[in-house]
């Protein structure tokens, strides 16, 4: 006797969706041995993780259930509520219909054919509801014998609106097994499909329903355009999602503003801010803000990515409408970003603002958090302040350094004017203030570039009437920089050995530097000794020249045939600084100038006794350093 003909099509896929082409190909074919399956030992951790299905179910271990467990009943026990409360605003079904499937599968006998329907068509809006739509769809097909119908459909292309469960390629299928049957396909099936595309994106099948409500002549509802956009938006389409908001703001259709804040929330994460103000702004224009306030949560939201990505115009708008009212507090770190963003864009008010908030929460502030008012100060031209910023930062028990005061030394580096100006400045603030080292440092900085270097040791001389702080590393570094004459090298360090500051690496090479300019560059070696020996903690700094002041003695050793110029090469050889190429030229160009002093002296000769015959000296040591190179 033939077996009964299993029909494979979507609604039976949809009713059944345990079985796919895979499971329905094993069920035809020949029985087989089953494999034989691997044996793990009991001391294995690894997870085995079945083949995902259509629908991303797994097999996890047994422990991981145990520990999901609590959430899944908590979650479960919500799922009854909301059931319990559509049961509420339904008395005249049974409530049994809205309880789990295990529930009302065996007690369906005695409730009417019609009231399942109503049932259906109450499940089929609310969410969550797709194991029971289908339980009750396939008991109405196989124990009441009902015919496919469009209700039918209608609810299973609804019930495909479940995120979890719900697929669109199953929803097209419906759509095109009603074609096939000849089942009239209403708005309402074309308003279900639109729903299903906006959970699950599906651009054929959404272009699809569009395409055929055009040639139907159905208008679209609002509910569809809203799904429309939602489904572009999460199919990446935000162009085409953004043009369709803008038609349905042109047409006389009520744009709810959860929909803004989708807009809001999406294109603001992909740092569209031009468009998200925008949206924000005309949100305001047109909504109720009264009666539908935007969302603190929202409003931290947009604060957040603006600030990150230093967005002034949006960081403004929401800093005046929102945070300056008290509606949100952002955390410390948004604060520190709109700091810098009104630095760059020169707002004292909002940088100050955002500060003051700092300093109420007690928060310690930093170098970070002054530095970009400082900024802003000499922007707008007011050197004064940027000036009583760096004593309020002194005051504050922060040490401000170089780095703080490089906006200050732009701008005196422009005229020995605002030089002169900037000088006067502190020694009119030091009666109210105490300067900060930093300040006088910038000055020094500024007075050497436009006056010279005797002009600023005169300036630094005068450092202890101006700041009560004894001067910094910075302070000399900044001398040594452009000094050329070993008395002023010799007290520069005394005064750093009377102030007790410690030399670093780079001290060292200024000091290098500058004897290898003298007559007598002995000092160059005992300078280069402190540095080699110099020791942090008891522990060897390992410190060597730059290659500036390392090219700088090896010069002058070659200059004067000084063997240790060799021991000095092998050494930044070793250390991996590359010198060699510099080192060659020097050694060419020694050569050069020698042959020419031998030529100039030979025709000196020539001229006081032109019979005795021209003699050449050769030095010897100068073919020896040849093969240094």
């Amino acid at each position: 006797m033939p077996g009964e003909r299993i029909v494979f099509d979507g609604l039976w896929r949809c009713l059944c969706p345990s079985v796919d082409i895979t499971t329905l190909s094993r069920l035809i074919e020949p029985l087989r041995s089953p494999p034989r399956r691997p044996v793990l030992s009991s001391r294995s951790h690894t997870s085995i993780t079945d083949r995902q299905s259509r629908r991303g179910f797994r097999r996890v271990a047994t422990g991981a259930l145990i520990n999901q467990q609590p959430n899944n009943e908590s979650v479960e026990e919500a799922h009854i509520q909301y059931l319990k409360r559509i049961a509420k605003r339904s008395p005249w079904i049974p409530g049994v219909l809205f309880g789990r499937v295990g529930a009302f599968a065996t007690k369906l006998d005695t409730i009417p054919t019609k009231t399942i329907y109503t049932a259906l068509r109450e499940l089929s809006n609310a969410t969550g509801t797709y194991s029971s739509t289908i339980t009750l769809i396939e008991y109405l097909i196989t124990e009441r014998k009902e015919r496919p119908n469009v209700m039918l459909y209608e609810s299973l292309i609804r019930a495909n609106v479940d995120r979890n469960h719900g697929s669109a390629a199953i929803a097209g299928q419906l759509l095109e097994e009603m074609e096939k049957l000849q089942i009239p396909i209403t708005p309402q099936i074309y308003q279900a499909l639109l729903e299903v595309t906006a959970v699950h994106p599906d651009y054929v099948l959404r272009n699809k329903v569009l395409f055929e409500m055009r040639n139907r002549w159905q208008s679209q509802t609002s509910d569809s355009l809203i799904n429309i956009i939602i489904g572009l938006l999460r199919d990446n389409q935000y162009e085409l999602a953004l043009e369709r908001l803008e038609e349905m703001h042109k047409d006389p259709v009520t744009v709810p503003t959860w929909l803004y804040d989708v807009f809001l929330y999406v294109f603001g994460d992909l740092g569209f801010h031009d468009e998200t103000l925008s949206i924000l702004k005309h949100r305001f224009k047109v909504a109720n803000i009264s009666h539908e306030p935007l969302s603190p949560n929202v409003w931290q939201f947009l604060l957040d990515v603006f600030s990150r990505d230093a967005y002034y115009e949006g960081i403004k708008y929401i800093w005046d409408r929102s945070v300056s009212r008290g509606d949100s507090t952002p955390p410390d770190g948004v604060i520190t970003n709109i700091v810098n963003a009104a630095a760059n864009h020169m707002d004292a008010t909002l940088a100050i603002s955002a500060i003051q908030m700092l300093s109420n929460r007690g928060r310690k502030l930093e170098l970070h958090h002054y530095e970009p008012l400082v900024d802003i100060h000499v922007h707008q031209g007011d050197i004064r302040r940027a000036f009583m910023a760096l004593c309020i930062m002194a005051k504050a028990g922060l040490r401000p350094d170089l780095s703080s005061t490089r906006s200050i030394f732009r701008v005196l580096r422009e005229s020995s004017e605002k030089t002169d100006n900037a000088m006067g400045l502190l020694d009119e603030l030091r009666s109210q203030r105490n300067i900060p080292i930093a300040a006088f440092n910038v000055v020094l900085e500024a007075t050497k570039l436009h006056h010279g270097f005797k002009t600023a040791l005169d300036l630094y001389r005068s450092v202890r009437r101006i700041c009560d702080e004894r001067p910094d590393l910075e302070t000399y570094h900044i001398l040594f920089a452009h000094c050329t004459m070993r008395k002023s090298m010799n007290f520069l360090f005394a005064e750093m050995e009377a102030f007790s500051i410690q030399p670093t690496q780079t001290t060292y090479n200024h000091l290098i530097r500058i004897s290898c300019l003298q007559d007598n560059y002995e000092q160059a070696f005992q300078f280069l000794e402190k540095m080699k020996t110099s020791k942090t903690a008891g522990i060897s700094n390992n410190w060597w020249m730059g290659k500036a002041s390392a090219l700088a003695l090896i010069r002058r050793c070659i200059q004067a045939e000084d063997i240790r110029a060799q021991e000095l090469i092998e050494e930044c050889r070793r250390r991996g600084i590359s010198i060699d190429a510099e080192v060659e030229e020097l050694l060419e160009r020694v050569q050069k100038l020698r042959e020419h002093s031998e030529v100039d002296a030979g025709a000196a000769a020539e001229e006081t006794s032109p019979t005795e015959p021209s003699r050449s000296v050769q030095s010897p040591k100068l073919g020896a350093m040849e093969s240094w190179a």
